[in-house]
């Protein structure tokens, strides 16, 4: 999108994100479709591939669409997502679930895929339609691997960032009109604006993630996602690739033991919580990542002329799928904002308004409702949690309607964690196709109960 007025100078020429994470390609995607230029910065000499999320609800599929990556996410992952079902642990009882097929036929239904897989169509979309070769904009993206940040800082209409380039580090400055951390949890840009310290909490369980395979799981009828409530053994065990590929999480509640001790208590937790109860010979694990899981939100999203989003800014637990759906609402509202400004349709206020409106969505809503996702598989009575637990007593109202009409509402209405942030822009010109900007009939109109 073109400045509205053509002989007016845009009031930014590039924008500088640190990460090429899920975040920072997806951020430079959507500027860059806005003819935003954008060089991204990862301190990895490759891509990361580690085991993370592997499903994002529907707001995040939506932001997926608008960048133009949807058809290729579809074509990578499972055929269809059946049903997403909670199950007691000590006999594998089905409490309640959601029929996703109600769905299937939607665009905008969830998306179920690896992170990794997600990161390299991403990171092929960004060289493929703006890298130096670009097919629909040549050099609007660069990236750059083994671009390590140290420090920021910021000065008169400048931002900028000090890296250790490559194996010998060797110091370099790069500068931007805006620089925007998109560099995950542990994020560099983040430190050098709060320290090492950030409101929240960091739970005393380990969070173990596994690949597996095993025959079990089709023989006794297992499918879909399955989250496992027990106090010892809570997760969730979910189908997530072709060729009988599942992804098993679980926490640990033990504390302070090493990653090795950790490991070895796997074959306990497998053992109760895999349907026919197997023993190490009988499953194959492929990959394993242990993590530590937080809920935390940084004082402000912004600082100047640096801005935080994703996980830089906030991080939550991942039951039920939290952390990657807002991190691409952040970038989507971000995107939106950066646009309107910089083709005249907003003021550089409007940038504040995304830092304040998204903190205050995280705090308000994907906090609780992430705390309270986990406690529900860790801490609740399992042989009770059917009648008392509130989520389950809508979804169980929902299931009530034969039709499937009201629960497919649902599932694809606008969330509370959205924001349409183009209803800030000064004037919004119409699309000739009655969209304006990858928003369907203007402004999203978010509702107060979501999944």
């Amino acid at each position: 999108m073109a400045p509205t007025n053509p002989q007016q100078k845009p009031p930014f020429e590039r924008i500088l994100i640190v990460g090429a994470g899920p975040s920072g390609l997806l951020l430079a995607l959507l500027l860059a479709q806005a003819n935003i230029p954008s060089l991204v910065l990862e301190s990895w000499s490759t891509l990361d591939t580690r085991l993370r999320a592997t499903q994002y609800g529907v707001p995040a599929t939506r932001i997926f669409r608008r960048a133009g990556l949807l058809p290729d996410f579809r074509a990578a992952s499972i055929p269809k997502f059946p049903a997403i079902c909670w199950r007691r642990v000590a006999d594998g009882e089905k409490l309640i679930e959601i029929d996703m097929s109600v769905v299937e036929d939607e665009e905008d239904r969830m998306t179920v895929l690896q992170l990794g897989i997600i990161i390299q169509i991403m990171y092929r979309h960004c060289m493929e339609r703006f890298g130096a070769e670009g097919t629909e904009g040549k050099g609007l993206i660069e990236v750059r691997f083994e671009n390590r940040v140290v420090g920021t800082g910021q000065g008169g209409d400048k931002a900028w960032v000090d890296v250790e380039v490559g194996e010998e580090k060797r110091k370099e400055r790069i500068e931007a009109d805006y620089v925007v951390g998109c560099d995950g949890a542990s994020s560099a840009v983040r430190r050098s604006l709060f320290g090492k310290e950030w409101p929240g909490k960091t739970w005393d369980c380990r969070f173990i993630v596994q690949n597996v395979f095993y025959d079990g799981f089709e023989k006794h009828g297992w499918d879909g996602g399955n989250y496992m409530i027990d106090k010892d053994h809570w997760g969730l065990i979910a189908k997530r690739g072709h060729g009988g590929l599942w992804r098993v999480t679980y926490g640990d509640p033990e504390v302070g033991l090493t990653d090795e001790e950790y490991l070895a208590r796997r074959p306990w937790h497998m053992k109760a919580m895999l349907p026919g109860h197997p023993d190490p010979g009988e499953y194959r694990i492929e990959q394993t990542n242990l993590y530590n899981i937080h809920n935390r939100c940084v004082p402000s999203f912004k600082v100047g002329r640096i801005l935080l989003a994703a996980d830089a800014a906030h991080c939550c637990n991942p039951m039920g799928g939290y952390g990657c759906m807002s991190a691409c609402l952040d970038v989507g509202g971000l995107a939106d904002c950066l646009i309107g400004y910089h083709t005249g349709q907003a003021s550089e206020e409007i940038l504040q308004t995304y830092a304040d409106v998204r903190r205050e969505i995280f705090l308000k809503y994907i906090d609780a409702r992430s705390v309270k996702n986990l406690e529900r598989v860790s801490l609740t009575d399992p042989w009770t949690v059917l009648e008392t637990d509130k989520f389950f007593g809508i979804i169980q109202e929902l299931n009530k309607d034969e039709s499937k009409g009201k629960l497919k509402e649902f599932l694809l209405k606008i969330s509370s964690i959205e924001y349409d942030f183009t209803k800030h822009y000064d004037k919004v010109p119409a699309k000739a196709d009655g969209e304006t900007n990858g928003h369907v009939n203007g402004a999203l109109k978010p509702t107060t109960v979501t999944v």
